[in-house]
């Protein structure tokens, strides 16, 4: 068995089914499908094989769960990994391994650690429409709002141009790059989104979910979902709104909403502009829970979800993100799945 290490993100380790009218959890135990970065640039994606991993520490020998494992990262020398877990602890070890067996759409393969750069771990669950979108990303489709966006390798990448035919600017209808998926969708409810996202510059950004309505001109009535605002020193705030828009004709000015709520704050989150930052949201009925870089920051109950204020209710919706002013950014190793 050769000595080598790997790294691996755990998207989501189990599904919750409800029993929607008993109001009790069960919990299921799903298939993993992992997610392979191969060094020659190459994107895999089948059906796991391995439930556990073997690792040697400097003080005992491990098997941990896949499902346990937010990150193991490789070292330079190809030894050595830096293991995070999902309760927050760190271990550093060596991993063995023999090739990794996947189901996959091709047929049963099996892939060598040596060709290995990234193993990301995804369990089962159920799926969500693609919706509508010129650009595929992450399993689902993308609209461009205000700027232009493109996929670049393994990201999904905001470019400076202005989308062709908008109004842009202070001036105008709208600034900063915005890009959405599934909005005002009845079928992305209860649902867990998991991705990487990365803020370049100082401005900070928005993650956006359960987004119920949203034009791309700030002059028109329409912005409604839960927002994720993370600013550029580490702090961060959820909250909410309904028909937030600039109440001039054209250019920026007088932004209200119908109703908005704060509904939590933190600070402390560190900042990667190289890497970005992992964010987990799970919605399901009221419940609201938040990860960031495997550690939980949000876990509330909004019972006012389910209300509608201005002809909005944002029981429902997909996601989206945007970044601040002119400040660029991306995402990276998207997924989502119906809870």
């Amino acid at each position: 068995m050769k000595r080598l290490t790997f790294c691996m993100v755990i998207l989501f380790a189990m599904a919750l089914v409800g029993t929607a009218w008993a109001g009790e959890d069960k919990e299921v135990q799903s298939p993993l499908r992992l997610e392979l970065d191969l060094a020659d640039g190459t994107h895999i994606i089948g059906i796991a094989s391995i439930e556990s991993i073997p690792v040697q520490t400097s003080y005992a020998k491990l098997d941990i769960a896949l499902k346990q494992i937010l990150t193991i990262k490789i070292d330079a020398d190809h030894e050595n990994a830096s293991i995070d877990l999902r309760n927050g602890d760190k271990l550093k070890g060596v991993i063995s391994l023999e090739p990794i067996k996947l189901e996959t759409i091709f047929g049963r393969i099996s892939v060598g650690i040596e060709h290995i750069k990234m193993v990301r771990v995804v369990s089962g669950g159920g799926t969500l429409p693609a919706g509508d979108g010129p650009i595929a990303f992450g399993g689902v489709n993308w609209i461009p709002l205000r700027k232009m966006f493109e996929v670049q390798g393994d990201k999904l990448v905001s470019l400076p141009q202005a989308r062709p035919g908008f109004n842009y600017g202070h001036g105008g209808n709208g600034r900063g790059p915005w890009i959405m998926t599934n909005i005002d969708s009845a079928k992305w409810k209860n649902y867990s989104a998991e991705f990487d996202f990365c803020m370049l510059g100082e401005e900070g950004g928005t993650i956006m979910f359960h987004v119920a309505d949203f034009k791309e001109s700030w002059n028109e009535s329409g912005w409604s979902s839960y927002n994720l605002g993370i600013g550029s020193d580490g702090s961060w705030g959820l909250s909410c709104m309904y028909n937030a828009y600039c109440r001039v004709p054209v250019g920026y000015g007088d932004m209200r909403a119908d109703s908005e709520r704060s509904l939590a704050t933190g600070k402390g989150l560190k900042i990667d502009q190289k890497n970005g930052n992992r964010f987990r949201i799970d919605v399901r009925g009221t419940s609201i829970k938040v990860w960031a870089d495997g550690v939980q920051i949000v876990d509330m109950q909004d019972d006012k979800m389910g209300e509608s204020i201005g002809g909005k209710t944002l029981d429902h919706g997909g996601v989206g993100f945007y970044w601040t002013h002119d400040s660029m950014g991306w995402i990276r190793n998207f997924s989502a799945k119906a809870l």
